[in-house]
């Protein structure tokens, strides 16, 4: 039975409702609402409630493992940052791959880190084409749609909440070398070894290395010793009087736990005829690296009123103000501390040190920071110092956000009700980088700064007549005639400068140098009209079909129209009077449907036109043909099948599990050009056909639903498979090599491609590689191994990063005010490159530090290893090829949440509705095939030197008058 909260009366009647009635809930889905029960469709929901209790900063991370068919990438832990949202696999090459954001009826283009989730009543994700294909030229990558909360008839509610926590790093970063005698031994080797490769004697070969280390590395030895005698020519070990006179670890002075503060404020109420939602918002998302942070204030203002039997109206109002400080903390670049911090070598100090190995400060006391050129001249990264420039570089982006939405609401002819809708979305951006004149990139120039403002705005309008009627109490019908026109502009201006006065002031005003400056504006506009038709009979047998035309101004005249239709049904098997015996079964539906959706997101306004820039050549103006345009450019589209049961056991079990096949074609290409034709090198075209096929399963188990005691289970899992069923006329049909991915028909887009590591050779400590064996004449006869690269041959792996399965889990448990949630994402299968250990498992390159599995490298005395021998400056004998392909397995705990709710008997008298508090804690362990490894960082198959994903513990207090 479900829950219900009744007024106490001297009298009263209450009339249990079975869950089973919940099947009839309310559901939001394209352009409206829709019963569960009644929908053909696929899609999942996510409560707000769920979604309120994780602590991010961009509500889009709060899908992660939280329904079937959909994966979350997520390549920054930068607070505010976005995850990347993927429906039912990868549908595109070159086109944007991302599914449509809606919120309140409206596509939403901006950032998801500018809506506060506490505003959020649900998100649902749209997945078939009965579902989305109203969306028309933008629902072929799936459809999410937010709705936010709206005020309830019933007495003013007021809410506060307080959220207080840390952030710090939530994956560890790789097992790294951190003993500084440890790393001089190991480079030592490596010196030794190569120049025994150049014909040197094992002693002579010592010696040598033992002669040059500590040049060779830049002249910076930790210990109080003489240069030649830190490490025994003969032994390789360290002097056993050596004394360590320094040693910084960089992580540690780069990270520490920082403070997070969230406050949330909300009214609500509403009378028969008025409701109204309110919310203020305040969120201090401070980082665990330095000046990485971000700030946000949000308010929103949603009244709906009935005027009179005929007429409703209301609006929708939301302001947000996000400031976002992100330094340059990722991609392999020395500024980078997540780069830097794990790749260079522990000999290399954070600080600078005297001879006796004090640290030495400037003027002011401080310590001063070691450059890489002061105490000597780091081989990597000298003039570099990630901290330092991290804590003076400047990348601060704010951004105003202003969302208004009105609607009218017309009732007549008993059957009939008309719809329109209008919004604008205006977004006012600020971007400040500065590189500081201190040290780092922009040294030579005396600093350098870059000032952009923005301004986007997004206008939309929508009319939807909408008839309903009922024939002979069972024949429903539902019709719906809309006609949409959407219509952006983006401006922008920016300019650079260097040579800055002050060196902490990165206004332009501050420089003397211009060097650079832009503007630029573009427009897009997007009409469409659309039907609908719903059929059901006596609510046992239901039907839908849709169809949609649309005009995109991405595609030339000839080609700017598209259609797109889908076609659905389900059958209510339980209502069926052969199935009334069966009293175990709540709800049994079986549903399928078809259709196409398309999509005109790619990546260029006018891709039928030729385009150009506007160049200077001795003070002289041209142009510079940069773009060819190709006026027979059209949408992307996809075929959508899907077919499923939905189904309800016992008053506990419930669930869905689906098929679904997803077939998209007119792929956009970039078409290589003969270099004799000069730029551009490509032009884009429609070819290729690709395919993501799949399963998917949602379950849901209430273990305890009584008064005291609730506990309930979820689970949901999806396998899929993406393959390429047509390839481009131009490239071989049996296959090609792009980059690290063979394209080839019946694979996946995302096959790898690349040498096959073969082991090491246990004689000589090589690192030996796969190649085919020849005959005089060309054919291949078998394989055989070599120890370059050079020489080896490059296989399909037969792997690429699409899991075999993946999904979450969570549970609930309630006990006498006292409540429990945890959510779990996983995946199972799939290969990444490990792109980040396979740096660290480098042969030997002076200043770079290695991973501790190097520890485990071939020697004389450990000839069986996977580790080839150390080898300074070898390409060949590093981690080439397939040796860093690493399994994409993982399992994370996204949130564990426990609180209590104060009897209301406790707290009634001091006008308390509610009185909860809480710990709460997010991104709170990852297991993986390694330590440092995240294969949640990207779908597509390699990790970087990304921003580690943060880790959020919070106590928070929640109440209700």
């Amino acid at each position: 039975m479900q829950t219900q909260e009744v007024a106490i009366k001297p009298n009263m009647k209450v009339f249990m409702k079975s869950d089973s009635e919940m099947l009839d809930e309310v559901m939001v889905v394209a352009y409206g609402t829709a019963k569960k029960s009644s929908f053909t469709g696929s899609a999942s929901t996510v409560g707000g409630e769920k979604i309120s209790k994780m602590q991010t900063s961009n509500v889009s991370k709060s899908l992660e493992g939280a329904m079937a068919g959909v994966q979350i990438s997520q390549s920054s832990g930068q607070p505010g940052a976005a995850a990347n949202i993927y429906v039912r696999g990868i549908g595109s090459i070159s086109a944007n791959r991302a599914a449509l954001i809606v919120v309140d009826g409206v596509p939403y283009e901006g950032s998801l880190n500018q809506i506060a989730p506490a505003d959020i009543e649900s998100m649902t994700v749209l997945k078939d084409a009965a579902a989305n294909s109203l969306y028309g030229a933008r629902g072929a990558n799936g459809v999410v749609l937010i709705t936010t909360k709206r005020g309830q008839n019933g007495k003013v509610k007021v809410s506060f909440e307080n959220r207080t926590g840390i952030n710090m790093r939530g994956v560890p970063s790789y097992d790294i070398l951190t003993d500084p005698a440890e790393y001089y031994e190991l480079y030592w080797e490596s010196m030794r070894n190569n120049s025994v490769s150049s014909g040197k004697s094992y002693l002579e070969a010592g010696q040598y290395a033992s002669d040059n280390l500590i040049s060779t590395l830049g002249g910076y030895n930790n210990y109080n010793v003489a240069n030649e005698e830190l490490i025994n020519p003969i032994t390789g070990r360290l002097n056993p009087n050596a004394k360590l006179m320094y040693h910084d670890d960089w992580l540690e002075e780069a990270f520490r736990p920082a403070v997070r503060q969230e406050n949330i404020f909300s009214l609500s109420g509403g009378t028969d005829k008025t409701s109204y939602y309110a919310s203020l918002g305040y969120l201090y998302d401070n980082a665990y690296t330095v000046n990485s942070n971000m700030n946000r204030i949000n308010a929103r203002v949603k009244i709906d009123q009935t005027v009179n039997s005929w007429f409703k109206t209301g609006f929708n109002l939301a302001y947000s103000n996000v400031k976002t400080n992100s330094p340059n903390v990722g991609g392999s670049s020395y500024s980078s501390i997540f780069y830097f911090g794990q790749t260079i070598a522990p000999i290399y100090p954070v600080y600078m040190y005297d001879q006796s190995g004090n640290r030495i400060s400037d003027s002011k006391g401080n310590d001063r920071y070691d450059y890489g050129t002061e105490m000597g001249k780091r081989p990597v990264g000298a003039n570099a110092h990630p901290i330092d420039q991290q804590l003076n570089n400047i990348y601060k982006n704010t951004v105003d956000v202003i969302s208004a939405k009105a609607y009218a609401e017309f009732s007549f002819l008993k059957d009939f009700k008309l719809t329109i809708n209008a919004s604008i979305d205006n977004f006012n951006t600020r971007t400040v980088s500065f590189q500081t004149p201190i040290g780092g990139d922009a040294l030579n120039v005396n600093g350098r700064g870059t000032t952009e403002m923005a301004r986007y705005y997004v206008l939309n309008a929508n009319q939807l007549l909408n008839w309903t009627h009922t024939y002979a109490q069972v024949h429903n019908v539902e019709v719906l005639l809309a006609h949409e026109s959407k219509k952006d502009r983006n401006e922008n201006l920016w300019a650079r400068k260097e040579n800055f006065l002050v060196p902490d002031n990165p206004e332009l005003d501050n420089a003397a140098k211009l060097s650079d400056a832009s503007s630029s504006a573009s427009e897009y506009a997007l009409e469409g009209m659309f039907a609908q038709v719903k059929y059901n009979y006596d609510e046992k047998y239901y039907f839908s079909s849709s169809y949609r035309r649309d005009a995109s101004s991405r595609f030339h005249p000839d080609n700017r129209w598209g259609s797109f239709w889908s076609v659905g049904a389900s059958w209510r098997i339980n209502k069926e009077q052969f199935m009334q015996d069966a009293k175990w079964i709540n709800d049994l539906k079986l549903k399928a449907s078809f259709g196409t959706q398309g999509n005109d997101n790619i990546g260029n306004n006018q891709p039928y036109k030729d385009q150009y820039n506007v160049v200077t050549n001795d003070g002289a103006i041209g142009i510079q043909y940069v773009f060819r345009g190709n006026k027979n450019i059209t949408w992307e589209k996809s075929n959508n099948f899907n077919v499923g049961f939905e189904f309800k056991f016992w008053d506990k079990l419930s669930g869905t599990v689906e098929y679904f096949n997803k077939t998209t074609w007119d792929l956009l290409y970039s078409k290589p050009l003969p270099p004799s034709q000069g730029m551009p090198t490509y032009i884009y075209e429609n070819t290729m056909r690709m395919r993501n096929e799949g399963v998917e399963l949602e379950l849901d188990y209430n273990v305890f639903n009584s008064n005291n005691f609730k506990w309930n289970i979820g689970l949901n899992a999806t396998h899929y498979t993406n393959k390429l069923l047509e390839l481009p006329a131009d490239r071989p049909q049996e296959g090609w090599a792009t980059g690290n991915y063979y394209r080839k028909m019946g694979k996946s887009l995302f096959n790898y491609y690349d040498y096959k590591f073969a082991g090491v050779d246990p004689e000589n400590g090589d690192a030996l590689y796969w190649a085919d064996e020849k005959d005089k004449d060309g054919n291949i006869i078998g394989q055989k191994t070599v120890n370059k690269t050079s020489l080896a041959t490059r296989y399909e792996l037969d792997k690429s990063p699409v899991p075999d399965v993946y999904g979450g889990f969570s549970t609930n448990i309630e006990f006498k005010g006292i409540d429990m949630t945890a959510n779990f994402a996983y995946q199972i299968g799939g290969w990444v490159y490990d792109s980040f250990y396979g740096s660290l498992m480098n042969a030997g390159s002076a200043g770079r530090n290695w991973s501790k599995d190097i520890l485990n490298r071939w020697t004389p005395e450990n000839r069986y290893t996977n580790v080839p021998r150390l080898d300074e400056n070898s390409l060949d004998q590093g981690a080439s090829g397939d040796y860093s392909l690493t399994k994409a397995s993982y399992l994370s705990l996204r949130n564990l949440t426990v609180g209590y709710s104060f009897p209301k008997a406790m707290i009634s008298k001091a006008k308390i509705e509610k009185l909860r508090v809480y710990l709460t804690g997010d991104n709170l362990f990852l297991l993986s095939a390694r330590k440092g490894f995240d294969p949640r960082q990207s779908i597509t198959g390699s990790t970087g030197y990304n921003y580690s994903a943060m880790r959020t513990i919070s106590l928070g207090i929640n109440l209700e008058f």
